[in-house]
């Protein structure tokens, strides 16, 4: 009985963090990363790169050090709530594996 409920908890949990996983993954993907690879280190001051859709992105030294922080701390993000869907997908799968 303990162990059910256990599994009702990770359960609802999961579906909790995966309403915020979705529509992160999607801005990380859609946005942060086009704009990151945009500019390249090696282009001088004032020039615009090109994302993977067409949009022009300002690549000066503050916008490119700005968008390399962003761009590191959202991959940290997403890591993290990678590693902890992941463990609660482990969890509820043992936890089910004990109960049968």
């Amino acid at each position: 009985m303990k162990i059910q409920a256990n599994v009702q908890i990770l359960k609802i949990v999961r579906i909790l963090l995966l309403v915020v996983y979705i529509p992160f993954l999607l801005f990380y993907v859609g946005i942060v990363i086009p704009e990151y690879y945009a500019c390249n280190e090696f282009m001088y001051e004032g020039q615009r790169g090109t994302d993977i859709w067409g949009n022009e992105v300002l690549c000066d030294g503050e916008s490119q050090a700005i968008g390399k922080v962003f761009f590191q701390l959202a991959t940290i993000i997403f890591s993290v709530f990678s590693i902890v869907i992941g463990l609660i997908f482990f969890f509820i799968f043992r936890l089910k594996k004990m109960i049968n």
